[in-house]
């Protein structure tokens, strides 16, 4: 009998064998994971996956050597299974987003793995022959080998993306958010349908671009720009290439998307629709004219139809002519070449351009305009923000400042009517619909910033624009800016500054700015268009947009503004429109205090003085009075500004 077992007991000690030798090949990784080597943006389910497959393999080893013993019992010998080890415990994450990576000891994991994806085919195949000799089934080897193809696919796919992370400039790498969400392929949290709109985007497929900047407007997702900057930036050169030159708009569109690249896209499509506007115009008029002389018929529909196409395609030109001419302030008298990040023609018109590349630099203000605003009258609001780029750069040098004009939403237009609650100046509703625009442009601002050391966020937003800048401040509170400035600000949608989930919030109101006093108009009542409560209507209590940021109850760091003379429109009323848009004018105390705020150089801005309450006299009653008289109301006023203080450039 013994001679019947000798050549199974040593089968069984060749897996044994075996198994000593590799069924600890991945306890090195799993090691790593429970480090936390690597923490959020995929981290948990990688890990869990991981542990999936060592259970696997410890299986598997266990499995075969049981085969063997039991046909040594069934022959009558004396054998007993081996336990081969022991789980090894891993502490998944429980963090969803991506929180950061030791690269060093990520590559040192890579390298294991790859160890494992060579040697457990190799032990499979010796784990197969040794089956075979006992006559027992080879499935297990099988699965041995299934073990380290799993291995081995990690790696491929694992080094390509951490060479990724290792390109990154200026050392940190390993806290890079926008790669969370590239590492691990589909491990990152919540792949499903993203994950499947982005590998049908990487293709070529228009119509997933479409849908990646649709989702982007809605603003809804605050990771998606992220996710979208690592898919770019994995994505191989030629395939980046073909989507530029397939889709250029889309891609100028898309934040996360680098700066630079957005900039290349969006030129590429203005040359395009140039070309093609200027073709289909040629087309229309000649048979508009053809129409005209009878040589054509066409009944009144159609010739109306014609007219309006060729004045939306000739707005169009206007609207390029308005880029053209903006984009050319850049790179003169001291400042950076201008980049073009988003771009929309037609109807009113929406684009982004920035004075220095955001991507780079210390500093970066975003500037929204409000009333008014159109693409092809967008040279003043872009003048300003050149402006402001050289008051920053004026007041600090030595940092690399980008400053951006954002008209990513359609503004309110005077001409509306102010009783349209879906256009009207008087109502949130626009600001609403931008905002959501607005803290996607941030959230890719984010994504795709490389500077080395920590940046700094300014939005600045100015009339309606503070309004949207409010409600996007509050969709992504702690992650949006690092401040706010508010100039000609009717009011946030906001009760307190604190409310914004911003470090700082800036105010500068000048006295004779009839649109920054909109914010005393006191609420009708109804329902708050962002809490949903119904708000009561008070003489000084909040007004249609929320308290007015002016208000010292508002709880906003005021600067000073230098007033101005009371001239102009509205003049007999104490108020002077111009000065609504004269906080950029040159030489002003409100423009240097900007400068200094968007660099952080708070000692330098002239402040406004937070009032002390002053206490009301008594009331004396009367015999007559059975209660005391209610406190009165004083009526709103302009902010007090004192005389400009002198300030250091």
């Amino acid at each position: 009998m013994a001679g019947d077992t000798a050549g199974l007991e040593e089968a069984l000690t060749r897996v044994v064998r075996l198994a000593g030798d590799h069924v600890g090949a991945l306890d090195s990784s799993m090691r790593y994971m429970a480090a936390r080597a690597w923490v959020g943006g995929g981290a948990g389910p990688f890990t869990q996956a991981m542990g999936e497959q060592r259970a696997r393999l410890q299986r598997a080893f266990e499995t075969a050597a049981a085969q063997i013993a039991e046909r040594i019992r069934a022959l009558g010998g004396h054998a007993a299974a081996p336990s081969l080890s022991a789980s090894l415990a891993a502490t998944p994450s429980a963090r969803g987003g991506y929180a950061g990576m030791d690269v060093e000891a990520m590559t040192r994991m890579v390298a294991d793995l790859e160890r494992a994806g060579y040697d457990l085919p190799a032990a499979g195949g010796r784990l197969s022959v040794a089956l075979a000799a006992a006559g027992v089934s080879a499935v297990p080897a099988q699965q041995v080998a299934d073990v380290g193809a799993w291995a081995a696919g990690q790696v491929v796919d694992l080094r390509r993306r951490l060479t990724v992370l290792q390109r990154r400039p200026g050392g940190e790498a390993g806290t890079a958010a926008v790669l969370g969400f590239g590492l691990f392929g589909g491990s990152a949290p919540g792949p499903g349908r993203l994950g499947d709109v982005l590998a049908a985007a990487a293709v070529g497929d228009t119509s997933a671009l479409e849908k990646l900047v649709a989702a982007q407007n809605a603003g809804k997702n605050p990771t998606l720009a992220a996710r979208v900057g690592a898919w770019w930036q994995l994505l191989d050169p030629a395939a980046r290439q073909r989507l530029i030159d397939t889709a250029p708009q889309l891609v100028g569109s898309l934040n996360g998307v680098p700066a630079a690249t957005r900039d290349s896209a969006n030129r590429a499509y203005l040359v395009l629709r140039k070309d093609a506007i200027a073709k289909r115009l040629a087309e229309l008029r000649v048979l508009d004219e053809s129409v005209a002389k009878g040589v054509i018929a066409a009944d009144a529909w159609q010739r109306m139809s014609t007219h309006r196409e060729i004045e939306e395609l000739e707005r169009q030109q206007r609207q390029i002519d308005a880029i053209t001419e903006s984009l050319a302030l850049g790179g003169i008298n001291g400042r950076p070449p201008a980049l073009l990040l988003a771009l929309e023609l037609g109807g009113l018109g929406k684009a982004a351009i920035s004075f220095g590349d955001p991507d780079k630099a210390d500093s970066v203000v975003t500037s929204v305009p409000g009333t008014g605003s159109t693409l092809e009258g967008i040279g003043a609001d872009v003048a300003r923000a050149g402006t402001l780029w050289d008051q920053a750069n004026r007041s600090a040098p030595r940092t690399t400042t980008a400053s951006i004009l954002w008209l990513g939403y359609t503004a309110p237009q005077l001409d509306a009517g102010i009783l349209r609650a879906d256009t009207s100046v008087a109502s949130p509703h626009l600001a609403q619909a931008g905002a959501g625009p607005l803290a996607s442009f941030l959230d890719g601002l984010h994504a795709t910033h490389q500077a080395a050391d920590t940046p700094r966020f300014t939005v600045l937003g100015h009339s309606y624009g503070s309004v949207v800048t409010g409600i996007a401040a509050q969709t992504r509170k702690g992650a949006f800016a690092d401040q706010l400035i508010l100039v000609g600000s009717p009011g946030t949608m906001a009760m307190q500054a604190g409310d914004l989930g911003v470090k700082q919030v800036w105010v500068g109101e000048s006295p004779q700015d009839p649109v920054a006093d909109l914010g005393h108009v006191p609420l009708s009542g109804g329902r708050h268009p962002i809490s949903g409560v119904l708000q009561p209507a008070f003489p000084n209590g909040p007004g249609p947009f929320g308290t007015d940021p002016s208000n010292i109850t508002f709880g906003a760091n005021r600067f000073l503004v230098d007033p101005a003379p009371v001239s102009g429109l509205l003049g007999f009323t104490g108020y002077d429109i111009g000065t609504h848009s004269g906080y950029w004018d040159d030489h002003t105390t409100s423009l240097k205090n900007m400068g200094f705020i968007i660099n952080g150089q708070y000692d330098h801005v002239a402040k406004l003085p937070t009032p002390k309450p002053v206490s009301p006299p008594p009331l004396l009653p009367t015999p007559s009075q059975s209660h005391p008289s209610p406190e009165p109301v004083s009526p709103p006023s302009p902010i007090p500004q004192p005389s400009p203080t002198s300030s250091g450039e």
